[in-house]
């Protein structure tokens, strides 16, 4: 398997793994700061898991599909700043390591886009 079409396939299933466990986590309600579960938690775990099958759809053609990556690298950018604020706001304890995961997450997904970029342009 040729290295760009290996990262690609990493990025996806790494981040439709986190994506699972989120949705998941999503409907407990300690986890989310709140007392009881609420309507949005559902809202929200239906949205996560979606886009968790999108992502393993993009696995089976990762060259054609790259670009599922650059909204993927959005949406964990703003569930880290997300997480950040309510940390500072207090809502929930803040922790390095969810920082830390996304950071290295959109790391790779961009080094896996920017391979894949210049292997298909190389072609």
């Amino acid at each position: 398997m040729q290295r760009p079409v290996l990262l690609l396939r990493i990025s996806y299933w790494i981040a439709a793994v986190s994506d699972l466990g989120i949705a998941i986590l999503v409907w407990i309600p300690k986890r989310m700061g709140v007392t009881e579960t609420v309507y949005p938690m559902g809202l929200a775990s239906v949205v996560i898991f979606s886009w968790a099958v999108l992502l393993l759809v993009a696995d089976r053609k990762p060259l054609e599909r790259r670009w599922i990556l650059i909204p993927t690298i959005l949406v964990v950018a703003l569930i880290a700043f997300t997480r950040i604020v309510f940390s500072l706001d207090g809502t929930i304890a803040f922790s390095i390591a969810p920082l830390l995961f996304a950071i290295s997450l959109i790391t790779f997904m961009a080094y896996s886009y920017y391979c894949a970029n210049k292997y298909d342009t190389s072609k």
